[in-house]
């Protein structure tokens, strides 16, 4: 399969943001369980309840979580996968840890796959995100960067990363510390080679720390339906830690959601939620292949790159009934600073929309597992396919 005009990082950056993403916002699609979810509501019989009540304690019962992962778009092909997670309670008033595996193998002979926890205890006041991941990536280009030659690369990654957050007071207010590790590398040959080293594409080690600060009122930890999580982290990469290179990035992500339960349709007592997320993710001296990508539904990550970059996205959630539901996104990202050309850049002439629509499916009720099959529209050609293992975020 032959790709055009593509940066060769975009596989390396689609895998670290994939795995990122998992093990970041599956936070997102598995909650604690709630009270009220053993209630049933309306006139059903006390037989219907009986039924209902066994049918969520036998879901309780399966800690184990197997299911298939999928992304497809006209730059990088196809990505077919799968995650396994074991999911336990570290204590009785924290939501539930979890500790999974995810693998995908593209039809360009690529292979990628990650190991990951994320853990809860304390009533939630301690948590810790762990990470392991690693790549091996294959690349064919019609016309290389514009030069009109065609070539191949070969590009390894391999990434750790870790994140503590520790509750400073009561109210959601967190306060932690994060680290990522990076080793990349692209080989290449004659031409090809020289090309990659002249743009400041050809690998290189990052290793950086940070500091975390949340305010987190989230109604539930995993599956949110109201309040607000806003995080604003940072990551110093210097040459002292390992790395090859010295610079920073900044971020900041607020993620807000609000609940309509007159929406609420068929015999689902889940409500319709809106959700809303502003991110930005900013850097200071930072290489090229430290520059930050256009990262909202349907484009490919890597794709494009520029010093900073804004995004603002709504995902409407409707259940349909107990298990199925509706969901639809709508966007849009802006570059600005400059571009890997030096150039600088506005919002005005680098704007980028993003449309998609799809289904929602409930895996299990008790712990609020879903996945989400969706497609996503982006500007020109760019448009992607998703089966996704819980919410974006």
């Amino acid at each position: 399969m032959r790709f055009s005009s593509v940066q060769p990082i975009c596989n390396l950056l689609s895998f670290i943001a994939t795995l990122l993403s998992f093990f970041l916002s599956i936070g997102t699609s598995i909650a604690a369980p709630s009270q009220e979810e053993s209630i049933t509501a309306g006139a059903g019989s006390q037989t219907e309840s009986s039924r209902q009540a066994k049918d969520t304690e036998a879901e309780a019962a399966k800690p184990w979580l197997i299911t298939p992962t999928l992304s497809a778009d006209p730059k990088l092909g196809t990505n077919l996968g799968g995650v396994i997670a074991y999911l336990k309670k570290l204590d009785k008033d924290s939501t539930p840890s979890m500790v999974g595996l995810s693998v995908s193998y593209s039809d360009t002979d690529s292979i990628a796959g990650g190991l990951g926890a994320q853990l809860y205890w304390g009533a939630d006041t301690r948590r810790l995100l762990l990470l392991a991941g690693g790549a091996e990536i294959n690349n064919e280009y019609d016309d290389f960067l514009g030069t009109g030659q065609t070539a191949k690369t070969q590009d390894s990654v391999h990434s750790l990363g870790f994140r503590y957050l520790h509750q400073l007071r009561e109210g959601g207010w967190f306060a932690g510390i994060q680290g990522v590790s990076t080793n990349y590398a692209v080989g290449a040959d004659g031409f090809v080679d020289g090309m990659l080293n002249l743009v400041g594409l050809s690998g290189f080690d990052a290793t950086g720390l940070g500091v975390v600060l949340q305010h987190d009122t989230m109604d539930n930890q995993r599956d949110p339906q109201a309040g607000h999580l806003f995080t604003l982290h940072n990551f110093a990469y210097r040459e002292s830690l390992g790395g090859e290179s010295s610079f920073d990035v900044g971020f900041a992500d607020l993620r807000w959601y609000h609940s309509f339960e007159q929406f609420s349709l068929g015999r689902s007592k889940r409500p319709a939620v809106l959700a809303l997320q502003l991110k930005g993710r900013f850097t200071h001296d930072a290489p090229l292949s430290g520059f930050s990508s256009v990262s909202l539904p349907g484009y490919t990550m890597g794709n494009y790159l520029s010093q900073h970059y804004s995004h603002l996205l709504l995902d409407g959630r409707l259940p349909l009934s107990k298990r199925f539901g509706l969901v639809a996104f709508g966007g849009v990202g802006c570059q600005y600073g400059e571009d890997i050309a030096g150039r600088d850049i506005d919002c005005s002439d680098n704007a980028y929309p993003s449309i998609g629509l799809g289904m929602s499916y409930l895996l299990q009720e008790e712990a609020s597992v879903l996945i989400r099959l969706e497609v996503a529209k982006g500007k020109h050609d760019n448009e992607a396919l998703y089966l996704r293992f819980g919410h974006s975020f």
